[in-house]
């Protein structure tokens, strides 16, 4: 798929896409995104501001599949930095409120990748996020 040149236009339609296809697109990046190799070109093709900006202003599904894509992203140590560069933070945090589980999950598995160095988790409690046991 990304081979194919599918990337430019899932990012074409994150940019100026109706809301149901924003959320189709965040998902197919999200399952893309699996695949290691293609975090790097995901990123490189524009997609992460994309997501977030899903994240802020999405449907309650929107939301949810921009979270899965941005906790695939950010099991890249070197993602993690651009991912809260681009203010996701409050908004992931803002998420495990959300009305669906799976939404919450989403933004937990997100939150949980970004959390592997003490300033970040820092950020994170800063931002709303408390542990519960």
């Amino acid at each position: 798929i990304v081979a194919a040149g599918a990337l430019t236009s899932l990012v074409e339609v994150l940019r100026v896409g109706t809301a149901q296809g924003k959320s189709n697109a965040a998902f197919v990046i999200g399952e893309l995104a699996r695949d290691a190799a293609t975090r790097a070109l995901i990123v490189a093709a524009g997609a992460l501001p994309l997501l977030v900006a899903l994240l802020r202003t999405g449907t309650e599904e929107g939301k949810a599949n921009a979270a899965c894509a941005i906790s695939w992203l950010a099991e890249d140590p070197p993602t993690c930095a651009l991912i809260l560069g681009e203010g996701s933070l409050p908004l992931l945090v803002a998420l495990l409120r959300a009305v669906t589980e799976e939404g919450k999950g989403n933004a937990a598995d997100a939150i949980s990748w970004l959390a592997h160095d003490a300033p970040t988790r820092a950020l994170i409690v800063e931002a709303g996020a408390r542990y519960r046991r």
